[in-house]
Order: C-alpha cells, then structure tokens, then sequence
C-alpha cells in the first residue's frame, strides 16, 4: 500500500511541476512559435513537452523571464501576443529574419532590461509605447529597415543605458539627442 501511495503522490508532483507557466504565457510562446515557421527553425520547439525544456526560454518562479532565439531561423512577424510574456527581462531574437513591424504590444514588458531586435527585417516605426519599459537598459535595433523617429520620451528612461540603431531609416529629434546612442 506505501508503494502505491508514493507512486500516486509522485505522479501528482510531477504534473504540478510539468505546468510551469501561465497558460497565456505558453500561449504567447506558442504563439510565436507558429507566426515565425517554428517547424523551421535551427533548433525547433517541440511543442509536447514542457515549456521549460524548450530552447532558449529561460523560466523563473514560473514565469518566463527570457527569450534567446539568436540565430535561429525565426522568418515572420511577431505576434501582438509576445506583450504576455510581462514578466521578461530579456528578448534577444537577433539574426533572424522577423519581418513586418515591432508590435505595439512591446511596451507591456515593462520589466525588459535588454530587447535586442537587431539583424531581421523589421519595419515601420519604433512603437511609442517601448518609452513604457523604465526598466529598459539596453536596446539594439540595428540593421533593421525601421523608418521614421525613435519615439522621444525614449531618452527619458530612467535606466536606460545603450540605444544602437545604426544601419536602419531610423531619425532622432535633434532637440532630445541622445548621448547613449552608439
């Protein structure tokens, strides 16, 4: 009878460990998955198992607090639904090739310290509302065909420590310029 108990009681501790984020955050990264061919990238998620064994999501106390998927053949366009994923620090897709615009949707993530967009194909303007991330220290959106100004309540962030946008359409405001711009 022990045995069984302790089979029972193992199996429920799995299940409550297996489900290790939200649903609407698995759903953001699902999401994207789906909207960037993630049949087709280099390392693929395979979308049966647990979140946390998929690649290049990092999860914290049961959130998802990074998103690395350098270099790994994402080809489309964000969804609206990467603004879920509140509890991120770090969204680093460089060297893809993500295409339409940066989803206003962005500016949800208010504890972002590093967004780095660089090397795809996006375009369009910066979303005003990435001036909503104070946690924000880096941002890197070079290489990118974004046109345009950078939205300028972005030099008013208060931890905000290095902007690289060179080779992009991308304007600055001459009368907030920025020094943090490399």
């Amino acid at each position: 009878m022990k045995i069984v108990i302790i089979l029972v009681l193992s199996f429920f501790s799995f299940t409550a460990t297996a489900t290790t984020v939200p649903s609407f955050e698995k759903q953001a990264l699902i999401d994207l998955y789906h909207a960037t061919n993630g049949d087709r990238w280099t390392e693929s998620w395979d979308l049966t198992t647990p979140v946390e064994n998929w690649k290049g999501v990092t999860i914290i106390d049961h959130r998802v607090v990074a998103l690395q998927l350098t270099n790994n053949n994402l080809n489309g366009e964000l969804p609206v639904s990467i603004g879920n994923l509140t509890h991120l620090k770090v969204l680093n897709l460089h060297n893809n090739t993500i295409t339409g615009t940066l989803p206003a949707t962005i500016g949800n993530l208010i504890q972002l310290k590093k967004l780095n967009v660089s090397l795809n194909t996006l375009e369009g303007n910066i979303p005003k509302e990435i001036s909503n991330i104070e946690s924000l220290e880096y941002l890197y959106v070079y290489s990118n065909d974004f046109t345009g100004f950078l939205p300028t309540k972005i030099s008013l962030l208060p931890n905000l420590r290095r902007i690289r946008m060179y080779a992009t359409g991308l304007k600055t405001d001459t009368k907030n310029t920025l020094a943090i711009i490399y």
